[in-house]
C-alpha cells in the first residue's frame, strides 16, 4: 500500500501521540508501584563514629535531630528520629526506638525534609500521611520512616539510606551507613557489618 502525504500528516503525529502516552503510562506504573522496599537486614559500611546526641533530648516520640555524618569525601547531612516502634536498621534503649537516615533524595539528591506538620505536609508535598514524614520539595517525593524509609510517594523509587545507630551511656551516636549510599555511590558492599553481603 502506498501512502500519500496526507496519510503521512495523520500517521506520524498519531505515532509521536501514542509513543509519549505509552511511556508516560510506563514512567506512572514505575513511580506508583515499583518502589524497592527497605531491606530488613541492611548492609552496613562502618564508617566514624559521629555524636548525634543524649537520649534525654529525645524526650516525645517523634522528636528529631538533624546532623552532619562525616564522609571521607564531605558532610552527609543526616536525621535521627524517635519512633513509636522499631523499625528493621533502628535500634531500641529500653523503651525507646530510633532510626537514622541520610537526607539526601535519591531521586535526584536533593535535601529532604522531616514534615511533623500533617496539614503543611499535605499542601507542601501533595502528600497526606496520619503520620510525620520525609518530603522533598524538589520533585514532591515522600519517604515513611515507619518503613524504614522507603519510597511512597513521587518519583524517588528507592528507599533513604540508613545509618548505623550505636548507644553508649545514654548518648546515641552514628558509626556507619547502609550501602549503596544512593545517590551518592552505587551498589559495591566492601567492608559491610551485618546483614548479607551479596
Amino acid at each position: 500500500m502506498k501512502l500519500s502525504r496526507r496519510d503521512l500528516v495523520w500517521i506520524v503525529p498519531s505515532g509521536i501521540a501514542a509513543s509519549f502516552f505509552g511511556w508516560f503510562g510506563w514512567r506512572a506504573v514505575k513511580i506508583q508501584f515499583l518502589k524497592t522496599h527497605a531491606e530488613a537486614e541492611p548492609h552496613w559500611k562502618r564508617g566514624e563514629r559521629v555524636k548525634v546526641g543524649p537520649i534525654s533530648n529525645f524526650d516525645e516520640v517523634w522528636s528529631f535531630r538533624y546532623f552532619d555524618y562525616r564522609l571521607p569525601h564531605g558532610k552527609l547531612p543526616s536525621v535521627v528520629l524517635r519512633l513509636p516502634q522499631p523499625v528493621p536498621g533502628g535500634i531500641t534503649v529500653g523503651d525507646r526506638h530510633f532510626a537514622g537516615w541520610s537526607r539526601i533524595c535519591t531521586h535526584q539528591g536533593c535535601t529532604v525534609d522531616y514534615v511533623r506538620n500533617l496539614e503543611a505536609g499535605a499542601i507542601l508535598y501533595n502528600y497526606r500521611a496520619d503520620h510525620p514524614f520525609f518530603g522533598c520539595r524538589c520533585h514532591f517525593g515522600a519517604f515513611d520512616p515507619l518503613k524504614a524509609g522507603k519510597a511512597v510517594f513521587g518519583p524517588p523509587r528507592y528507599p533513604l539510606p540508613r545509618l548505623l545507630l550505636e548507644e553508649e551511656d545514654g548518648v546515641l551516636y552514628a558509626a556507619g551507613y547502609e550501602t549503596p549510599l544512593r545517590p551518592i555511590e552505587s551498589y559495591n558492599p566492601i567492608k559491610t557489618i551485618g546483614g548479607k553481603v551479596s
